[in-house]
């Protein structure tokens, strides 16, 4: 127990370091102990997922640096220079989300490896906008931001969309993770809000997947998504969900996924899934009052979905999503139950 604690500790011990939160390794025993005698399992199992799914604060410098090279040959600079004279990177988002978060690391790789600032050419007339975020899971964030900004009008009253179809500007979505699930629903959104000619327009970059899309083949579901049937409490819990949409996308197909490359095995991944399940309505349990429709085990969701949450893993050094699994996240005052990763700015 104490040596998963120490290896897991070492992948995760920046974990909110940068506003005065420091994880211990104590912290890890003590959030392994509430799954009983499944402890050592679960945190076996964790440690084969977190090398592939946390950000560290120096692993985002990197993806941020292979964005910019990205950027700089796709639009064919000779210059990093020349490539920030011409590009705004968009604030959309408030100031103590992820969005500037990223944009601080992108001014402190800029000025480390090109000795550069992209805040030195604001005022320079731009062609390139670039939104950066760490994560697209359901996407709704996102998607309204780029419907918004699209809907934008210049002072000739022309929009950023009618300039981005006639080849005026260039937009670009910059992430760290992206789901396919929510990724193919944001593009329907942003399609359905403006045109076809538009999306073509826009261009992704993302450095992991979440392969999640029931509607697709091959997908590898790194996430939790349980199998249906077997488990009382979940198939219990399930049917007393009111809601009605995406019935058919909450569990997933014994056989998938086909190859099992996220967790350490098949017969584990249906275990592991079970007991995030379980424990997590456990944890909606714990709620004094009314519970809130969007609550899941699996994570929070839009409440007119019939599904147990996206199950998300991906962890960054500053925060998690609120549509990871309830165990990681949750921590209210008077339940007794203690986070791994407890959260900034979520009430």
């Amino acid at each position: 127990m104490n040596e998963l604690a120490s290896q897991i500790f070492e992948i995760i011990k920046d974990y909110r370091n940068h506003d005065g939160f420091f994880l211990t390794e104590q912290d890890i025993i003590d959030w392994g102990n509430q799954f009983g005698d499944e402890n050592v399992f679960v945190l076996t199992e964790l440690l084969e997922i977190l090398p592939k799914v946390y950000i560290s604060r120096k692993r985002a410098k990197d993806y941020i640096r292979k964005h910019i090279l990205r950027y700089l040959n796709k639009y064919r600079y000779s210059s990093v220079a020349s490539f920030l004279c011409e590009t705004e990177f968009l604030i959309m988002q408030k100031p103590h989300k992820s969005q500037p978060a990223i944009l601080e690391l992108l001014e402190e790789v800029l000025n480390e490896d090109y000795q550069e600032s992209y805040k030195k050419y604001l005022s320079y007339p731009k062609i390139n906008y670039i939104y950066f975020d760490d994560i697209l899971a359901s996407g709704s964030t996102i998607g309204r931001d780029v419907v918004k900004w699209l809907k934008e009008k210049d002072k000739n009253l022309k929009s950023n969309q009618e300039k981005l179809v006639n080849n005026e500007i260039r937009f670009a979505v910059s992430l760290f993770c992206i789901h396919s699930w929510g990724h193919s629903f944001q593009k329907f959104r942003i399609m359905k809000d403006s045109c076809e000619n538009t999306i073509n327009k826009i261009s992704w970059f993302h450095d992991y997947e979440i392969q999640n899309h029931a509607k697709f083949r091959n997908q590898k579901l790194n996430i939790a998504k349980p199998v249906k049937g077997g488990n009382l409490i979940v198939n219990n819990y399930f049917a007393s969900l009111p809601a009605t949409k995406y019935e058919d996308y909450a569990f997933r197909d014994i056989n998938t996924p086909v190859n099992e490359s996220f967790f350490t095995n098949k017969n584990n991944r249906k275990k592991f899934e079970d007991i995030l399940v379980e424990k997590g309505i456990e944890i909606i349990e714990m709620i004094q009052g009314e519970v809130k429709p969007n609550i899941r085990p699996l994570g929070l969701i839009n409440p007119e979905y019939k599904i147990l949450g996206l199950g998300t893993h991906f962890f960054t050094w500053r925060n998690i999503p609120n549509n990871s699994p309830l165990v990681y996240w949750w921590d209210v005052p008077g339940h007794k139950w203690k986070p791994l990763f407890p959260v900034a700015n979520r009430g």
